[in-house]
């Protein structure tokens, strides 16, 4: 890569924008082992934050970003433009507390466990700033290589 994954915006990763961008940085990113960690820290005009912090469930969506800043990240490594996808579905989600706290760093690793031309599977986790595990799950996904065509197929507008 010619900078460090640092140094990439990851508006140059992800599809996302505010408000639903909702990683910060990429802290670690590892192209051998397909493992990339970003970070996200929990603010009271964090999207979808309520005065409990917020919720767990959206751990989900944290895990997906995570896992297509990876993809992002290793396309860029190889010398192509990173491509959206669609987030399939989640295996064996596991929620160690009922929300994130506001004021909390997490870190949030996801390591591609299987890729072909389409498909890709991830196996994610949440970490708290003591590193005690706070989310974890399988994720898989679907990128085909042409999602604007793949998208008016489906009838997405």
């Amino acid at each position: 890569m010619d900078r460090p994954a640092a140094d990439i915006p990851l508006e140059d990763l992800l599809p996302h924008r505010t408000p639903m961008m909702l990683i910060d940085s990429v802290e670690e990113f590892s192209p051998e082992d397909r493992r990339v960690v970003v970070g996200v820290t929990i603010r009271r005009d964090s999207m979808f934050a309520g005065p409990d912090g917020v919720p767990a469930w959206v751990a989900i969506e944290y895990m997906a970003q995570a896992s297509a800043a990876l993809v992002g990240l290793y396309d860029r490594v190889c010398g192509s433009v990173p491509r959206p996808g669609l987030l399939l579905g989640t295996r064996r989600l596991e929620l160690a507390a009922g929300n994130f706290a506001i004021g909390e760093k997490y870190r949030v690793s996801a390591v591609n466990a299987f890729e072909d031309t389409e498909a890709a599977a991830f196996e994610c986790e949440i970490r708290d700033s003591a590193g005690a595990v706070m989310a974890s799950a399988s994720l898989n996904a679907y990128r085909p290589q042409d999602i604007a065509a793949f998208l008016k197929e489906h009838g997405a507008r």
